[in-house]
This record gives C-alpha cells, structure tokens and sequence, in this order.
C-alpha cells in the first residue's frame, strides 16, 4: 500500500521536474518546431494583412519577458506586382552575421541577426513567397504584434524588422533573420516575391 502511494506521488513529481529541465532544451523547440513545418501555419501567415490588432499593441513579450516598447506603426505602401528580377537576390552569412542584398548593380550590406543555435536559422537557396509590411508573430515565449517589413522566404522563416532587441550581429532569433527597422524597408522596397535568398555559414 504504501508503495503504491509512493509510487501515486513520485510519479506527477518526476514528470513535472522532468518537464522543467527539458522545456527550454527541448520540449518547446521541438513545439515551435512542428508549428514551422506545419501546412496549417504557411496557410495562417498567407491570410495576415498589413495590421494588427488594437487591443495588442501594449503586449509585447520578448523570451518570456514583457517589454515597455511598441510596436512601430507603418503605413502601407502601394501594391506593386513586381517580377522577380533575377540580378537581385539576397546573401546571408550565418558566421559574420551579414545580410547582403545584391541589386541593379549595387551591393548593400547590414549587420544582422539570426537564430540561436537551438532554433537556427535554415540554410540553403530560398525564394521570398510574400511581403508583408506589419504582422503579428508568436510562439513559445514571445508575442510581438506589428512586426515590420516582413519578407518570408521559407514556411514561417523570414527576414524582418526588430523593434524588441538592438542586438545586432549577434544570433537573437527562433530561427528568423532579424534586422533593423529602416534597413528591413531598404531591402523590402526592392526586392520581390520570388526573389532568391540563399543562406549559408
């Protein structure tokens, strides 16, 4: 009898402790993970618009933390159908933290920053699928509404704007490229859906 009650409250309590060691090293990666590489979530991020809602713009969380900023309210700019041109194409460099756009000519290159090493960044050749000037984006500790300028180029991965860190050249993310608020517009402004990307250390 009383190893079975032993046994009743050992049991919940290893589970719990066994959770609290392995939630930040595993469990919510591997959640975040699924969420990424689900259809369900593409086909969630195609709907959002150029807005977010009211009621969000005070809850900003950042690794778990709510932060006294806002969220930066752009306007959104006219809708152009560009063709994908192929002499512009992004370069980003995971070892020197760089992101290089490569445009009529011109080469621009800013300090960045990228996934951490439990939510790296993807590497490979991708091709931005949409545009969108401000979004909401939320997973496992952080929910930052109105985020700006952003350019996904695989599944829920994309470059963006930051208005919740200025920590730049050093890898911050859960795995998206995250760059400076007037910077993410520079690139956003001239490049296209079907621009390619391609990301390598």
């Amino acid at each position: 009898m009383k190893k079975k009650l032993l046994l009743l409250i050992t049991g919940p309590v290893l589970l719990l402790a066994g959770f609290l060691l392995l939630k930040d090293q595993y469990i919510f990666p591997y959640l975040h993970w699924r969420k990424l590489n689900s259809p369900g979530y593409v086909e969630e991020i195609k709907t959002k618009k150029g807005h977010y809602p009211q009621v969000d713009k005070e809850k900003v969380v950042w690794n778990s933390k709510k932060l006294a900023v806002r969220p930066v309210e752009i306007q959104e700019p006219e809708k152009k159908v560009l063709a994908a041109d192929p002499n512009t194409w992004i370069d980003i460099n995971l070892s020197s933290q760089t992101l290089c756009l490569f445009h009529s000519g011109n080469t621009n290159c800013f300090v960045v920053s990228t996934g951490l090493p439990r939510t790296p960044t993807p590497t490979g050749t991708f091709y931005i699928w949409t545009k969108i000037p401000s979004t909401l984006m939320a997973g496992p500790g952080y929910y930052l509404p109105g985020v700006p300028w952003t350019m996904y180029f695989y599944r829920g991965y994309g470059i963006h704007g930051t208005y919740w860190h200025n920590n730049f050249g050093q890898p911050m993310s859960h795995g998206c490229v995250n760059m400076r608020t007037p910077e993410a517009q520079f690139v956003f402004e001239r490049v296209s859906v079907g621009t390619r990307v391609v990301i390598h250390y």
